[in-house]
């Protein structure tokens, strides 16, 4: 018996001679057997099919649709983030334009209002020039006037006295045409 057991524990089996019945083993297919797995096959099949097949399929094709609608929503968002980087560069660039003219306009301004406040105070001083020449002229007529009618009371001053030490009529004439004539 040990060697009955040691000898078939180490050996293959060994396939039944003609003749000789066999005992089922791996090797071994019983047609009975295989028309029960295919028979078993077929219905896991079709339940499979019918039960997780088409909700498989359907849900990949709303999977599909899904992937499609959001790649053409990606490329529709590309697209009008294109457009709006176009549109907000002509905007900058037309605030940029604008602005520029504003500043020249500014500084155009700025150049007209300085030119009027020099013109105005050109004219303001030339106002105050011609005042003060008017006022200086006036003065001098005024210091002449005045001169004048100081002469006047100093030659009839000297003529009073002349006319209490001589009473001579031509010396007073000849002395007052004198006197006249140097005014």
């Amino acid at each position: 018996m040990n060697e009955e057991a040691h000898s078939t524990q180490g050996t293959a089996a060994v396939p039944p001679k003609h003749g000789e019945e066999s005992s089922p083993g791996v090797m071994n297919v019983a047609p009975q057997m295989m028309g029960l797995t295919w028979l078993v096959f077929g219905i896991v099949a079709a339940l499979l099919y019918k039960l997780a097949w088409k909700p498989i399929l359907r849900a990949l094709e709303q999977r599909e649709a899904t992937i499609r609608q959001s790649l053409e929503n990606a490329a529709k968002l590309r697209d009008e983030l294109a457009k709006l980087e176009q549109q907000r560069h002509e905007v900058l660039a037309e605030a940029d334009r604008k602005s520029r003219d504003v500043i020249a306009e500014a500084r155009k301004a700025a150049g007209e209002t300085a030119a009027m406040i020099e013109h105005k105070a050109r004219a303001e001083a030339q106002l105050l020039v011609e005042n003060a020449r008017r006022e200086i002229t006036a003065a001098e007529e005024q210091a002449k006037a005045a001169l004048r009618q100081e002469t006047a009371e100093l030659a009839l001053a000297v003529a009073s006295r002349l006319l209490h030490e001589n009473l001579d009529d031509a010396k007073n004439r000849a002395l007052t045409d004198q006197l006249i004539q140097k005014l």
